[in-house]
């Protein structure tokens, strides 16, 4: 684009140069009046600038009555092209200049933009940055970028005049697609990713539906976080004489080994958290995990909402199994201590069951 304003800068210039042959002779058209040069025929030919009735001018080269070679045209309402004619014809490089500050700044044909080029729209509220290959006036392959003003930006990139990815990046939210997408940008068929409040939310889209929803943070069964030789393993429900509570033993990975602890196993119970001391505890043992930096609230005993930290545990074991990448919530209240086996740590594994009778759980790697 830099080397095509040069062009026309340069070419303009040459359009003015003291080289250019002038003249004064004069030709009526029935939309103008020609000053300039005429051939024996009395052809507007050469250099010569045709005013017309409406207010719009044109300057620059002719050939037999047409606009042919370099010239511009400025219009009665503030728009102006420079560039390259072909029989009366934008065609070639060029730039079209409207009153608003838009723009088109490439290769044109028969009067469309056709070829390499760049285009700026300006809207109410926003404009728009179009770089590529156009086709007849059509953005064809390239990038489309709106910027508005309230400072949020989108993207759509096109190959073969169809969109293949989207992104909207705001001070809230950024949302990105990929895939096959509708004329309005909707994606059709592939893969959304949503992240707001680093909580990263991707939907797999067919036909225009949503099919499937994972996010970060909550946990997923992935074989390959699984680790040990048995098919399936058996884990004792402990309890308390008097009391109705089961528990259920984890170990964790800690640079100084610690004796396993003792969760709460809570059907009613969506999230695996951990109390905030032995959070502390784990930590002060040194505990690999990521800090997923991300906070939640979940609602106590007593009704009262409750914040947990997020974090993504490297390792931790149950039985013969080593687990990896579990979700965990973490209470960020000194007083909240109870530690639970929810529904979110059941959900690392093929498939779960529970048997009354026997008091144990049944855990499936496949």
């Amino acid at each position: 684009m830099k080397q095509l304003a040069l062009l026309l800068l340069i070419t303009s210039l040459n359009l003015y140069s003291q080289d250019t042959k002038r003249c004064t002779d004069v030709k009526e058209f029935t939309n103008g009046t020609y000053i300039g040069c005429l051939d024996y025929e009395s052809n507007a030919d050469g250099f010569g600038t045709l005013t017309y009735t409406n207010g719009d001018v044109y300057q620059g080269n002719w050939s037999r009555n047409y606009f042919n070679g370099f010239g511009i045209m400025n219009f009665g309402n503030g728009d102006s092209y420079t560039g390259n004619w072909v029989k009366n014809s934008m065609e070639g490089a060029g730039k079209m200049q409207y009153a608003n500050q838009g723009y088109y700044n490439g290769n044109f044909k028969n009067n469309m933009f056709h070829g390499t080029g760049e285009q700026k729209i300006i809207f109410s509220g926003q404009y728009q940055r179009l770089k590529g290959e156009f086709r007849n006036d059509e953005f064809y392959e390239g990038t489309k970028e709106a910027f508005f003003e309230n400072g949020d930006q989108s993207t759509r990139n096109y190959i073969g005049g169809a969109i293949t990815e989207t992104a909207y990046l705001s001070s809230k939210f950024k949302k990105s697609t990929k895939g096959s997408h509708y004329s309005n940008a909707k994606l059709k068929t592939g893969l959304q990713v949503y992240t707001q409040n680093n909580i990263i939310t991707e939907s797999k889209f067919k036909n225009g539906t949503s099919v499937s929803k994972t996010s970060n943070i909550e946990n997923y069964y992935v074989i390959d976080d699984i680790i040990g030789e048995d098919q399936s393993i058996s884990i004792p429900l402990e309890s308390e004489e008097n009391d109705d509570t089961m528990y259920v033993y984890l170990g964790f990975q800690t640079k100084t080994p610690i004796q396993p602890v003792r969760f709460v196993f809570d059907t009613g119970a969506e999230m695996f958290s951990i109390g905030y001391k032995l959070f502390e505890n784990l930590k002060e043992k040194g505990l690999v995990y990521e800090d997923l930096n991300i906070t939640v609230t979940s609602v106590g005993v007593r009704g009262e909402p409750l914040d947990n930290q997020l974090i993504k545990i490297k390792e931790l074991t149950i039985g013969t199994y080593k687990v990896r990448n579990v979700i965990a919530a973490v209470k960020t209240l000194e007083s909240a201590n109870s530690s639970l086996l929810g529904i979110q740590f059941l959900k690392k594994f093929k498939e779960v069951q529970w048997s009354l009778n026997s008091n144990k759980l049944l855990f499936f790697k496949e």
